[in-house]
């Protein structure tokens, strides 16, 4: 009976914490494309291998500048040697569609081209195979009336510029 009690008190003390927290988003590692319709064998895209890797992103619901975007954290990320990676990876996000409404000063929606529309890649540092790094939204963000779509999921590139993981699925090995 106490030891039910304890479970019940650290269940309802976990609940504020998660409440307000982050979408945590697992990444899986790349296969290369398999042109035509036909199988190819699995061959990863990238030499290099990770234990973890997670894309985190804020669950409220309106942004605003200089507010969080995302978040990587990245475990036990080898090169082909098997070696820890301390070096840089980078997170590609596809462009977005841009609209400011009137509140935000009336542009209306930015052209798929536009530079608005396009992101910077995140470089993320790797240190000794981990990273844990935070990115903010620009100083020059509207603070009301930005509409941002996403179309696209984000993709981790290796040291050598290679497809190393995405968003997704996996089942246990």
């Amino acid at each position: 009976m106490a030891i039910r009690a304890s479970m019940l008190l650290l269940l309802v003390a976990a609940v504020p914490a998660l409440a307000g927290g982050l979408n945590k988003s697992v990444l899986v590692p790349v296969y290369e494309r398999c042109p035509g319709s036909g199988n190819c064998p699995p061959v990863l895209a990238s030499s290099y291998t990770f234990d973890e890797m997670y894309l985190y992103s804020p669950r409220k619901k309106y942004s605003g500048p200089e507010e969080l975007a995302l978040m990587i954290q990245v475990k036990g990320l080898k090169d082909a040697n098997g070696t820890p990676v301390t070096g840089q990876i980078t997170v590609v996000v596809p462009a977005t569609r841009v609209t400011i409404l009137p509140s935000g000063g009336g542009f209306g929606t930015f052209g798929d081209s536009s530079f608005v529309s396009q992101q910077a890649p995140y470089v993320v540092e790797v240190k000794n195979g981990s990273a844990r790094q935070k990115f903010f939204t620009p100083s020059t963000t509207p603070p009301h009336g930005l509409v941002a779509n996403s179309f696209g999921s984000p993709i981790v590139y290796d040291p050598d510029g290679k497809e190393l993981a995405s968003t997704g699925s996996q089942s246990r090995p």
